[in-house]
């Protein structure tokens, strides 16, 4: 990976910038509070089915209410929709800061502020996706993406990090309460971007029918509905490991929240590395067969994982699994990007949205339950394998998507038309 003036190019863009500059702060609050989150709750309950329950629950919102809020997100202001959810999420994170530290915090407690969260992101996350490549032009738009993963994995490889030497010192509500001063810069970074939003579709907001309208459209464009359904089975099967890692670390590796803070930190030097190489790119050529060398790559690493007892390796394995897994995701992400019409973005992004996250809910809560019958590494083991089986089976078909995935591109302005 060579790092030139290129890879940051989306930074001289001053409201991409301040965006840029927000997130980096928010994020590592928030991955400060994933952390304090999953000790806390493993703590009380001891339980990894309860692991994957309650990111379920924190997740389950995005299943029923994206497919209706992503039919207003074309129509509206998606700065001010910004606002008002992380000021949402600023609410939440301070409750949760009370309970903590007046000692009062019980699991119910913790499943209804998980609940509110996932209401809030059911909003914020597909309007997000569809409102920071806007801030850039669309020839920055891999470069933007890319340095998008770079702001969300660079913050997990320095949140966790510092989470867990918080928790250790003064407990999980000093997580809560950083991640709850985390939202001021990110609320003032949105209130000082300039540019106002150019509204592409103004028409009146039918909600079923815009609904009817984003599928259609999905279902017309072979490219947008592979990477659709390819998200929401990496998702299903092999992005809930991350969710099952403080069980692993405290039952198998004897760790406490500084270990699970350094093997989360490790992910995220491994994801950090990905997307710096992603944002090192000049152009979108040849990220469908990136993106499925990442997939097999993650796979396998699930297949052994939670059987390694030796740290070491462990965080071998982590570094890895966190470069492939962001890679997916971050190449994914992108195509997406360039294949979707302006006015589409924000339908197309809320089933990306659906299936990112709703994906990982159900796989999580899925997968936890089945540990408790045959034990988390043959668990995550039979996902692994199944997912392999996946990517062979696609295989036949990737030249064809490749093709349309280049035509696309060529309709859309993205890359000139070469002559045969």
């Amino acid at each position: 990976m060579q790092l030139n003036i290129n890879t940051f190019n989306s930074l001289k863009y001053r409201d991409f910038r301040l965006y840029f500059i927000g997130q980096c702060i928010s994020l590592i609050g928030t991955w400060m509070q994933q952390i304090a989150m999953s000790w806390l709750l493993y703590n009380l309950t001891g339980s990894i089915a309860m692991l994957g329950a309650i990111f379920f629950i924190s997740q389950a919102p995005i299943l029923l209410i994206t497919p209706f809020s992503s039919a207003f997100i074309d129509k509206v202001n998606k700065r001010k929709i910004l606002i008002i959810t992380q000021g949402a999420s600023m609410l939440h994170a301070i409750i949760l800061t009370i309970l903590t530290l007046t000692n009062t915090i019980e699991v119910w407690q913790l499943v209804l502020l998980s609940f509110f969260l996932g209401i809030i992101n059911a909003i914020d996350m597909p309007t997000r996706q569809a409102y920071y490549t806007s801030l850039v032009p669309k020839e920055n738009l891999t470069n933007a993406v890319a340095l998008n993963s770079a702001i969300i994995n660079g913050a997990r490889l320095i949140g966790p990090a510092i989470g867990g030497v918080i928790v250790g010192l003064v407990g999980e509500g000093g997580c809560f309460l950083v991640n709850s001063i985390s939202y001021i810069f990110v609320i003032i970074a949105l209130f000082m971007i300039k540019s106002e939003q150019i509204i592409i579709n103004q028409n009146k907001t039918r909600v079923v029918e815009d609904i009817k309208e984003g599928y259609k459209y999905m279902k017309k464009h072979v490219p947008i509905k592979v990477l659709i359904f390819t998200t929401l089975i990496f998702c299903f099967l092999i992005f809930p490991i991350t969710t099952f890692i403080p069980a692993f670390t405290k039952d198998v590796l004897g760790g406490n929240s500084e270990k699970l803070g350094l093997i989360l930190s490790v992910v995220g030097v491994g994801s950090f590395i990905s997307a710096m190489f992603l944002a090192s790119r000049k152009g979108l050529l040849g990220l469908e067969k990136l993106q499925l060398a990442a997939i097999f790559v993650s796979s396998i690493i699930s297949i052994f994982y939670f059987f390694v007892t030796s740290l070491w390796i462990t965080l071998i394995l982590s570094a890895i699994l966190g470069f492939s897994m962001v890679c997916t995701i971050a190449t994914t992400n992108t195509m997406l990007q360039a294949l979707t019409d302006l006015n589409m973005k924000g339908r197309i992004m809320g089933y990306y949205t659906m299936c990112f996250l709703g994906g990982s809910a159900l796989g999580s809560l899925l997968l936890g339950w089945l540990s408790k019958v045959f034990t988390l590494p043959y668990t995550m083991a039979a996902s692994g394998i199944i997912c392999v089986i996946g990517i062979i089976i696609y295989l036949p078909y990737l030249e064809r998507v490749t093709q349309q995935t280049k035509d696309k591109y060529i309709e859309n302005g993205i890359i000139p038309e070469i002559p045969v």
